[in-house]
């Protein structure tokens, strides 16, 4: 799963609890339908910290083209680095589904977070955290084959809302379609689909009305090299 860091591909840790508290205590409720761009950067910029949905840090190429560096599940801070630095670069924070989010300004981050030095050590190691997950995921993209992409980020995908199910069905917590896997993964929809239809067929993923189940057996033999040490 890990090949040079200790944090996970795709998916973010939690917020530091001293840190969701500043936005539970200032952030401002704002309810965001599928598609909405946070604002990231600049001297607009916020920072953000979701509480409910989905979201994704993406950039688009010169053929406009999407690639999604991360998905940002509930409990995490999103447009925090930009937050910080208020610098525009070719990046999007974007919700991908309806959302609720809690927002505070520049002026109250830097008041309760950047003036305090505990806080800032944590949002520091926070942000080398989102840094090494990002890598991890360019690092997964670059080495590994498509299936075994998918099967890394359905793991990381399970066990990032719930403990793994040994030697049993886990429900996969969202819906992605094909091309989002897609633009997570660095594949085409056509490698994706492909793929998913072969797990199907070897009963590694199954089906009941809407929700879908992957078992743990996909999940044996993954390479992680924090379990070498």
């Amino acid at each position: 799963m890990r090949q040079v860091f200790f944090q996970k591909p795709w998916i973010y840790i939690e917020e530091p609890p001293q840190l969701r508290e500043i936005y539970l205590k200032y952030g401002s409720l704002e309810s965001l339908g599928r598609g909405t761009p946070l604002m990231n950067g600049g001297s607009e910029g916020k920072f953000y910290y979701l509480k409910k949905g989905l979201a994704a840090f993406s950039f688009q190429d010169k053929h406009e083209r999407s690639f999604i560096f991360s998905l940002v599940i509930p409990g995490r801070a999103l447009a925090d680095i930009d937050g910080l630095t208020r610098e525009l670069v070719n990046v999007t924070d974007s919700v991908i589904r309806p959302s609720e989010v809690l927002s505070i300004t520049y002026d109250v981050w830097q008041k309760y977070i950047g003036n305090n030095p505990e806080l800032m050590l944590l949002y520091t190691k926070g942000v080398v955290a989102k840094e090494e997950t990002h890598m991890e995921a360019m690092i997964a993209n670059y080495t590994l084959s498509v299936p075994e992409r998918l099967r890394v980020f359905l793991k990381v995908l399970v066990t990032s809302y719930n403990p793994e199910i040994k030697n049993g069905w886990n429900m996969l917590p969202i819906y992605l379609s094909h091309r989002e896997y897609a633009q997570i993964l660095g594949a085409s929809e056509v490698t994706v689909c492909r793929t998913v239809v072969e797990m199907y067929e070897k009963k590694l993923m199954s089906r009941n009305k809407r929700n879908i189940y992957v078992h743990s057996s996909l999940f044996e033999d993954m390479y992680d090299w924090t379990e070498t040490q």
